[in-house]
């Protein structure tokens, strides 16, 4: 009885061992990469070894402005000629290439990876791809020597100076805060640099990744790392507000946050 079990057993161990070998194979069959993400194209290659006249699907993907979930773009077919893929992907005709408009995708940056599809599921291709858009010099706000007076975070003013969008930092936690009574009764007026606070311009960050005198783009306004706050760590800043009511109205915002130029 127990060598009948024994046996049994045994056989089935060996069927899984063989599905599992044969999806193994068909996914080591597929071969393919990135080649390409530019202004308008996306493009790359994808062969099945095992099936060389056989045309492979491809799912493009995108991460947006550094997110974990991916989103599909479009599914193409890698079936256009490629010279250089005559020797390694059989008659050539394996490439693919796909025009994109990065206007009309929300975002600023953009990671790209492909997935060839087969019977037994998708199989990511090697490599992946950055395109950031590209921006204009954008008209900020210029620091002054007092108080902007009643304007928040990404309101424009008549400006002296200009500055370029450099590249994103990611979407961080904003909150605000002011140096009212109310808010500070035993606190200074002064920043932790020193400095008179002013809206438009001084701002709260985590000194050991932002150090004091940095430069942040939120919206189209330049703001300057004057302050530090003890819940302020990694992406979290603290906006100053001339007023307690405008700190109020702002609550707690998630932006995205650009180097300075």
């Amino acid at each position: 009885m127990k060598a009948r079990i024994s046996h049994g057993f045994s056989a089935v161990i060996l069927a899984v061992c063989f599905v599992w070998i044969a999806a193994f194979s068909s996914f080591a069959s597929v071969d393919g990469a990135l080649s390409e993400a530019g202004e308008s194209v996306i493009s790359g290659w994808a062969a099945d070894a095992e099936h060389p006249d056989k045309s492979v699907p491809v799912v493009l993907c995108v991460y947006t402005d550094g997110s974990r979930e991916p989103q599909e773009l479009v599914k193409v077919t890698a079936d256009q000629y490629r010279t250089d893929l005559t020797n390694s992907a059989a008659n050539g005709k394996h490439a693919f290439s796909y025009k994109v408009d990065w206007d009309k995708l929300e975002g600023h940056s953009f990671m790209i990876e492909a997935y060839a599809e087969t019977d037994e599921g998708r199989v990511r291709l090697y490599g992946s791809l950055r395109y950031t858009k590209k921006e204009a010099a954008v008209t900020v706000a210029a620091t002054g020597s007092g108080p902007s007076g009643n304007t928040g975070p990404g309101s424009k003013e008549t400006t002296q100076d200009t500055a370029r969008r450099g590249a994103l930092l990611g979407i961080f936690e904003t909150t605000a805060y002011c140096t009212c009574k109310q808010c500070c009764p035993n606190g200074t007026a002064l920043t932790y640099s020193g400095t008179v606070p002013k809206a438009n311009h001084t701002i709260s960050a985590d000194i050991t990744k932002y150090p004091l005198g940095t430069k942040l783009m939120i919206g189209d306004v330049v703001y300057t790392v004057e302050d530090i706050g003890s819940t302020i760590v990694g992406n979290r800043l603290d906006i100053y507000f001339s007023t307690h009511e405008e700190a109020l109205d702002y609550g707690v915002q998630s932006v995205e946050v650009y180097a300075v130029e």
